[in-house]
């Protein structure tokens, strides 16, 4: 599903009127789908319904609901919390109100005090007062009446977006209004996905308002997000004539002394996102600890040299199993050792097939990531919020703040696949496209949590899926195996050999 800024809204409300759908009938749409929303989910009759409206078209929204929830008997309010309507077609539904005479209509400047008490005593409070438009700050005289919609007990409801968060960004500069749920009209919008957008837009749900799905399909698009229409596209239906080779070798170089279950977690969950083959290269000690947790693996057993090198044989081996597979996944446990640092780079610069770089293998390379650059096959990167930092020289706080701002940037620089993981994953393509994920949960906040995600995505991409469709796939899947077993497990109690062991049962249900 796509996810637009307020540019790309604009454009498409104006494709719209040419095609002749004119803003008012949009308008009109877009307050009867509010509507709508109230009578599928709420009894409204008598509920006492507060609708804040502004002086734009957001407003005009509002003033839509109010008329349709109180042919449906509930007791409306209108409260304008900034004067008359400013705009044509808002000030022509604030006419049509007194069609219907139960409406009642107030002035926040008027009377503050009655404002408060009608917010105090609401059932439900609908935010119409700001949309995709916003900008910079709530105005100083607003403030004290988002922070009485953020004391009331109401079920709050934003239209579009809720009053004080930037559309492009989902963030804000000032208060914001928190809504419980949100009525998006058309598409999802980018402050809908992003953080702290997401947390402060509630439930989010998308209403057509006459748009046709031709016209939202041309619309350009700031990001897309996962769903699982894609993941059943990326994965194609096993032929019945298919062997082993038919889905991919992938060699995993991975673990290390004290980190058996990295390689572990990475290779189970490789096989069973249905690779045909993983080649897993370790170091010699651990082999006992792995092997009896994967056992449909084959090894490829290095030796390391008292002077902190790979002997000549198992030199010799990396090389013959990485001519051999149609991925490569690096790093998950691999440690940062002298010996590993110059195996990263060796692969990097030497690969002929596509690498996905996760875990030590990231920060194998930190203080040279232009070794990214020396290579013409796909690369995958995994980072967390903390080893971006490290990649691209920003604080923690700085790359939160503007998520798919700085996954664009490096993604396009130096031409990678970039998965910055966290709370609303983003997936940034080398040609600057972005794809973000909706599925996932604290609970998955453990460690080894992102082993089994980067064996999900090389195990979709030894298979031939493209980089980046793999990584949005594979993150759709590791966050919707969270959340089942979040809701089986609960939050506290999963593990991530959890996720792993979750994974058939995705696949029964989407056929694969």
């Amino acid at each position: 599903m796509k996810a637009l800024n307020a540019q790309q809204s604009r454009e498409l409300e104006q494709r719209a009127q040419q095609q002749g759908c004119p803003l008012l009938q949009l308008m009109e749409q877009a307050g009867a789908a509010v509507a709508r929303f109230f009578k599928k989910k709420y009894e409204m009759e008598q509920k006492r319904v507060v609708v804040l409206c502004g002086r734009g078209n957001n407003g005009g929204d509002g003033f839509v609901a109010a008329r349709y929830l109180a042919e449906n008997k509930a007791r409306v309010v209108v409260l304008l919390v900034d004067g008359q309507p400013a705009t044509e077609n808002a000030a022509a539904m604030y006419r049509r109100l007194y069609e219907q005479p139960a409406v009642r209509v107030f002035s926040y400047s008027d009377d503050r005090e009655l404002a408060f008490s009608l917010l105090e005593t609401a059932d439900f409070i609908i935010d119409a007062v700001y949309g995709i438009g916003f900008h910079g700050r709530v105005a100083a005289h607003m403030e004290p009446l988002f922070e009485q919609v953020s004391k009331a007990a109401a079920v709050v409801v934003a239209v579009d977006i809720p009053s004080g968060l930037l559309c492009d960004t989902g963030t804000m500069e000032g208060p914001c209004i928190r809504a419980d749920y949100t009525v998006s009209f058309s598409t999802l919008k980018c402050a809908h996905i992003l953080n702290p957008g997401t947390e402060l837009c509630g439930e989010v749900s998308v209403a057509p308002i006459g748009i046709s799905a031709a016209l939202i399909e041309q619309q350009a698009a700031a990001v897309q997000v996962t769903e699982m229409a894609d993941v059943v596209r990326a994965i194609k239906p096993r032929e019945p004539e298919s062997h082993k080779g038919s889905f991919g070798r992938l060699l995993c170089i991975c673990g290390s002394t004290g980190m058996a279950g990295a390689a572990a977690m990475s290779i189970s969950a490789a096989l069973r996102c249905g690779v045909g083959l993983v080649d897993a290269a370790l170091p010699r000690d651990i082999y006992p600890v792995v092997a009896t947790q994967a056992q449909e693996a084959v090894y490829t057993l290095l030796d390391i040299l008292p002077e902190g090198k790979y002997s000549v044989e198992s030199r010799r081996s990396l090389e013959k199993s990485s001519s051999l597979c149609s991925a490569i996944l690096l790093g998950c446990g691999l440690g940062v050792a002298p010996h590993t640092k110059a195996l990263v780079e060796e692969v990097i610069s030497g690969s002929r097939v596509p690498v996905i770089l996760d875990a030590d293998g990231i920060n194998s390379i930190l203080g040279h990531i232009d070794i990214l650059k020396t290579t013409d096959v796909p690369l995958i990167l995994t980072p967390h919020p903390g080893e971006m930092s490290r990649l691209m020289g920003k604080t923690v706080s700085e790359i939160q703040q503007n998520r798919v701002r700085y996954a664009r940037q490096f993604a396009m620089d130096y031409a990678v696949t970039l998965v910055l993981k966290g709370a609303g994953t983003v997936i940034a393509a080398p040609d600057g496209s972005i794809w973000l994920n909706r599925t996932g949960n604290a609970g998955m906040a453990k460690g080894g949590s992102g082993d089994v995600l980067a064996g999900m995505l090389a195990s979709f991409t030894a298979q031939g899926i493209p980089a980046t469709a793999a990584a949005a796939v594979a993150v759709y899947l590791h966050g919707l195996a969270g959340d089942r077993c979040a809701a089986q497990l609960s939050q506290t109690a999963m593990l991530p050999t959890d996720l792993i062991a979750m994974l058939p049962k995705l696949f029964l249900e989407i056929g694969r």
